[in-house]
């Protein structure tokens, strides 16, 4: 009757889960649920300082998209990155290795011209092995075109949200946040540098970049024609007009 209507509906209003408020990311809405548990349950957050490359938003994005290339340049041109790889895993999701300490993947989540949204998960040990993390990392990117002087300049602003796997981990957080920072920061200001010397090196000697790249044993040819033709190189290494 009367009463088990009642019942039914006070049921269903509270088995039926109530829909969640839409969820943002430096403008993105975030419909990936590791994404946003990352986020919102981060065990560190980062706004990191803002770096420069010299460059164009074309250049930036064009290497972005292309990230075991990004690797590939970074390894020759910056030294202390020539253990970093990343290949290609298919739908969007690529293997992250440097051959020691940190291994796992990344994957775009949402892309526009100026705003970037990637996650990477997977594990992390300090270089003398004292320290053994995973877990999974949100970074954000905005970035924007600028002049300085006659220069175009690319400034690059990142987030980053970590959330460590570790129990053992959040219950000492405050003791170990410095060196786990110290960690980041040391990386992030290698990546720094060969993100500032790569751009540097496309923006003012691409043709040149490419007669050592066609040297490189790790350059295949459909890669090498990809950036011939970005960059309008001609067949003998020379620059193309138009």
């Amino acid at each position: 009757g009367p009463t088990a209507r009642i019942i039914l509906v006070a049921l269903l209003f509270v088995t039926v889960p109530q829909a969640q408020g839409a969820f943002t990311l430096i403008g993105f809405p975030i419909d990936d649920p590791a994404t946003r548990g990352v986020v919102e349950e981060y065990t560190l957050a980062r706004q990191l300082k803002t770096v420069r490359i010299i460059g164009t938003l074309k250049t930036t994005n064009w290497v972005l998209d292309r990230p075991p290339f990004a690797a590939t340049l970074a390894r020759h041109l910056h030294p202390p990155l020539e253990r970093y790889h990343i290949t290609e895993q298919g739908h969007g999701v690529y293997a992250v290795d440097d051959m020691g300490a940190l291994r796992g993947s990344v994957r775009l989540v949402a892309r526009a011209p100026e705003r970037r949204v990637y996650l990477v998960e997977g594990e992390f040990r300090s270089l003398a092995h004292l320290l053994n993390l995973s877990g999974s990392m949100v970074f954000a990117l905005t970035y924007q075109e600028r002049w300085e002087g006659n220069e175009r300049t690319v400034e690059i602003d990142p987030q980053l949200y970590v959330r460590l796997h570790n129990i053992l981990v959040h219950g000492i957080l405050k003791i170990l946040a410095p060196l786990i920072h110290g960690v980041i920061d040391r990386r992030v200001d290698s990546l720094t540098v060969a993100a500032q010397v790569v751009s540097q090196r496309l923006t003012q000697d691409p043709q040149g970049l490419y007669r050592e790249i066609r040297t490189w044993p790790d350059v295949g040819p459909a890669e090498l024609e990809e950036y011939r033709h970005a960059f309008r190189i001609l067949e003998d290494g020379g620059k193309g007009g138009g």
